[in-house]
Protein backbone atom coordinates (compact mmCIF):
# COMPACT_ATOMS: atom_id res chain seq x y z
CA UNK A 1 0.00 0.00 0.00
CA UNK A 2 1.48 3.23 -1.01
CA UNK A 3 -1.44 5.85 -0.74
CA UNK A 4 -2.46 5.21 2.60
CA UNK A 5 -2.25 8.48 4.82
CA UNK A 6 -4.10 7.77 8.07
CA UNK A 7 -4.89 4.54 10.12
CA UNK A 8 -6.74 4.72 12.85
CA UNK A 9 -8.16 1.57 14.88
CA UNK A 10 -8.73 3.81 18.25
CA UNK A 11 -11.25 3.11 20.55
CA UNK A 12 -12.50 -0.44 19.32
CA UNK A 13 -11.56 -2.19 22.31
CA UNK A 14 -9.34 -4.74 19.76
CA UNK A 15 -6.96 -7.20 21.62
CA UNK A 16 -3.98 -8.95 20.42
CA UNK A 17 -0.64 -8.27 19.24
CA UNK A 18 0.17 -5.45 16.75
CA UNK A 19 2.58 -6.34 13.77
CA UNK A 20 5.82 -4.94 13.66
CA UNK A 21 5.25 -1.85 12.13
CA UNK A 22 7.03 -2.00 8.54
CA UNK A 23 6.72 0.02 5.10
CA UNK A 24 4.20 2.56 5.66
CA UNK A 25 2.63 1.42 8.52
CA UNK A 26 5.96 2.25 10.55
CA UNK A 27 4.78 5.85 9.48
CA UNK A 28 1.92 5.56 12.40
CA UNK A 29 2.35 6.68 15.83
CA UNK A 30 0.63 6.09 18.76
CA UNK A 31 -2.37 7.31 18.47
CA UNK A 32 -3.81 5.58 15.77
CA UNK A 33 -3.89 2.43 18.43
CA UNK A 34 -5.26 4.54 21.59
CA UNK A 35 -8.70 3.44 23.27
CA UNK A 36 -7.78 -0.14 22.81
CA UNK A 37 -6.22 -1.23 26.50
CA UNK A 38 -5.83 -5.06 25.51
CA UNK A 39 -3.29 -3.86 22.49
CA UNK A 40 0.26 -4.68 22.84
CA UNK A 41 3.40 -4.33 20.66
CA UNK A 42 6.74 -2.63 20.21
CA UNK A 43 4.54 0.06 18.54
CA UNK A 44 3.00 0.84 22.05
CA UNK A 45 5.93 0.00 23.98
CA UNK A 46 4.02 -2.71 26.10
CA UNK A 47 5.37 -6.14 25.78
CA UNK A 48 2.93 -9.32 24.86
CA UNK A 49 4.20 -11.89 27.40
CA UNK A 50 0.97 -14.16 28.62
CA UNK A 51 1.37 -12.40 32.41
CA UNK A 52 -0.30 -9.57 30.99
CA UNK A 53 -2.75 -10.83 29.46
CA UNK A 54 -6.11 -10.64 30.96
CA UNK A 55 -7.69 -13.83 32.92
CA UNK A 56 -10.17 -15.94 30.67
CA UNK A 57 -11.16 -18.66 33.52
CA UNK A 58 -13.43 -16.82 36.27
CA UNK A 59 -15.19 -15.50 33.22
CA UNK A 60 -15.82 -18.64 32.09
CA UNK A 61 -17.29 -19.99 35.48
CA UNK A 62 -19.56 -16.99 35.22
CA UNK A 63 -21.16 -17.78 32.07
CA UNK A 64 -21.81 -21.36 33.20
CA UNK A 65 -23.31 -19.39 36.42
CA UNK A 66 -25.31 -17.37 34.64
CA UNK A 67 -26.56 -19.81 31.75
CA UNK A 68 -27.60 -22.45 34.46
CA UNK A 69 -29.71 -19.24 36.16
CA UNK A 70 -30.66 -18.60 32.52
CA UNK A 71 -31.94 -21.84 32.34
CA UNK A 72 -33.84 -22.30 35.61
CA UNK A 73 -35.58 -18.90 34.95
CA UNK A 74 -36.69 -20.74 31.43
CA UNK A 75 -37.88 -22.98 32.88
CA UNK A 76 -40.21 -21.75 36.08
CA UNK A 77 -41.77 -18.73 33.23
CA UNK A 78 -42.54 -21.50 30.81
CA UNK A 79 -43.87 -23.85 33.52
CA UNK A 80 -45.78 -20.72 35.16
CA UNK A 81 -47.07 -19.79 31.55
CA UNK A 82 -48.19 -23.47 31.00
CA UNK A 83 -50.60 -23.61 34.14
CA UNK A 84 -51.97 -20.46 33.41
CA UNK A 85 -52.88 -20.86 29.73
CA UNK A 86 -54.33 -24.54 30.96
CA UNK A 87 -56.65 -22.74 33.80
CA UNK A 88 -57.69 -19.80 31.39
CA UNK A 89 -58.92 -22.96 28.98
CA UNK A 90 -61.44 -24.46 31.66
CA UNK A 91 -62.11 -21.29 32.89
CA UNK A 92 -63.50 -20.47 29.39
CA UNK A 93 -65.30 -23.82 28.79
CA UNK A 94 -66.61 -23.24 32.33
CA UNK A 95 -67.57 -20.40 32.00
CA UNK A 96 -69.44 -20.51 27.97
CA UNK A 97 -71.56 -23.57 27.15
CA UNK A 98 -71.39 -22.70 23.56
CA UNK A 99 -67.88 -22.97 23.42
CA UNK A 100 -67.79 -26.00 25.64
CA UNK A 101 -69.75 -27.83 23.33
CA UNK A 102 -68.09 -26.95 20.28
CA UNK A 103 -64.93 -28.13 22.54
CA UNK A 104 -65.86 -31.30 23.02
CA UNK A 105 -67.58 -32.01 19.68
CA UNK A 106 -64.24 -31.55 18.33
CA UNK A 107 -62.64 -33.70 20.51
CA UNK A 108 -65.29 -36.17 19.97
CA UNK A 109 -64.58 -35.84 16.34
CA UNK A 110 -60.78 -36.22 16.93
CA UNK A 111 -60.90 -39.39 19.02
CA UNK A 112 -63.36 -40.99 16.45
CA UNK A 113 -61.12 -40.38 13.61
CA UNK A 114 -57.98 -41.94 15.00
CA UNK A 115 -59.96 -44.92 16.21
CA UNK A 116 -61.61 -45.63 12.78
CA UNK A 117 -58.04 -44.75 11.07
CA UNK A 118 -56.05 -46.88 13.47
CA UNK A 119 -58.86 -49.66 13.60
CA UNK A 120 -58.66 -49.58 9.34
CA UNK A 121 -54.89 -49.79 9.76
CA UNK A 122 -54.84 -52.99 11.57
CA UNK A 123 -57.83 -54.61 9.38
CA UNK A 124 -55.83 -53.70 6.44
CA UNK A 125 -52.77 -55.37 7.53
CA UNK A 126 -54.48 -58.66 9.23
CA UNK A 127 -56.32 -58.62 5.98
CA UNK A 128 -52.92 -58.11 3.58
CA UNK A 129 -51.20 -60.74 6.26
CA UNK A 130 -53.78 -63.33 5.50
CA UNK A 131 -53.73 -63.09 1.62
CA UNK A 132 -49.96 -63.30 1.68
Amino acid sequence: MISLEVFSVAHNNLSGNIPEPKAQFGTFDETSYEGNPFFCGSMLHKSCSKTDSPSTTSSASNDEEDSLLDMYVFHVSFLVSYAVMLLATFVVLYINPYWRRVWFSFVENCITTCRYSTVGNFLGYYIFRRCV
